[in-house]
Parts: structure tokens; sequence; C-alpha cells
């Protein structure tokens, strides 16, 4: 069994993930949006993964897609590309949220409306490329709050990880790449999701 290591985008991904797998190391790479190259996340992965050495494997890297038109697919092959060329040959498996991690989240569109009690009969067909923070904003009830760091990982503790595979091709192409991870929580919900 593998122990990963995890590399993330920013807060709200490392706190989900240090309560899904208190026990595995999740870096910060606290450069994305918008504006953010992929040579310089490339870059600041590979200076990550030389600083945790060789204990872990694979490396396990979250990184959103944000405003960039190339698909999710794209974006992955060209970041692995980019962090190789920084002279990594670790195993690195690269999840590519379409546009953000509250896109996984929309996936499960009942446990979401829910939680946060979003007003909207509407059942949500469209979960990847829309902004998922702001369709969340959007149907948030008056003077509720979502704080991606407080709602968005106490939501996504309580999500099934079943509806957002089935919803999200973005979340299933990551899924379909985690094996034999030394992570509870995600051995568990592999095994649902494969059966």
């Amino acid at each position: 069994m593998s122990k990963p290591a995890f590399i993330v985008d920013g807060q709200q991904e490392q706190k989900i993930l240090q309560q899904l797998c208190p026990d595995t190391p999740v870096r910060r790479l606290n450069l994305n949006g918008k504006d953010a190259e992929l040579h310089a996340a490339a870059k600041r992965i590979a200076s990550l993964i030389r600083l945790l050495g060789n204990r872990y494997y694979p490396f396990v890297i979250i990184y959103d897609r944000e405003d960039r038109s190339d698909s999710v697919e794209i974006i992955r092959e060209e970041l692995e590309r980019l962090i190789k060329s920084e002279g990594i040959n670790d195993d690195i498996v690269i999840g590519i949220p379409d546009r953000m991690i509250e896109n996984w989240l929309l996936a499960d569109w009942l446990n979401t409306q829910q939680q946060g009690k979003l007003m909207t009969t509407k059942e949500m067909k469209t979960f990847e490329g829309n902004n998922g923070k702001a369709t969340i904003l959007k149907h948030l009830p008056k003077g509720s709050r979502y704080h991606e760091t407080v709602e968005g990982v106490n939501w996504f503790l309580k999500a099934d990880v079943k509806n957002i595979y089935k919803n999200s091709h973005s979340f299933r192409l990551f899924a379909n790449v985690l094996q034999n991870i030394s992570c509870s929580w995600l051995n568990s919900c592999l095994k649902d999701i494969r059966g």
C-alpha cells in the first residue's frame, strides 16, 4: 500500500484532506487563480516534492482549472509534463477540478442544497465548467454565509463521493487513477465507486 503526500491549491483543500486522511502530509501550493501560469505551478510543485523527499508515493496534486480555456485533460497532461521537466521522476497523480473544488461539491447537489439550505428547487444538471463558488453564493438564503474554509470544508466532508463520481467528469478522471492509497477515506470511497 502506498503512502501518499498531497499538494493542493489552497487552505480549503488542505483542511478537507487533513480531516479525511489525517496521517498524510498535505502541503499548499498557494499559487493558482486565473493569472497563475502552469510553469510557475510546476516549479513550486517540484520544490515541494523535493522537500518531502523519497518518503511518499504517489504525490497527489489537486490543482484547479479556474478560468483556463484548456480542458481538464490538457491541463493535467501539460502540468505533469512541466513537473517532470523540473527533474521529478516520482509517481504523481493529478486531479483538476473543473473549475474549482466547489464544482466537485456541487456534483453532490442534494447534499450541497441541504447543507447550505440553498434556495432553489431546480436540480442542477451541469456541475463542470461554471463558477462553483458563485453558484453556491447565488442560491444562498439572505443572511446566510459561505466561507470556503468553514462551510465548504464541512459540506464536502458530508458529501456522497458516489454522487460526485457519477456527476463530475473531472472527479472521475482523478478517482480512476488513484489506487492502493493508505488513506482509509480514499480507499473506502474508491471501493464504493468501483464496486
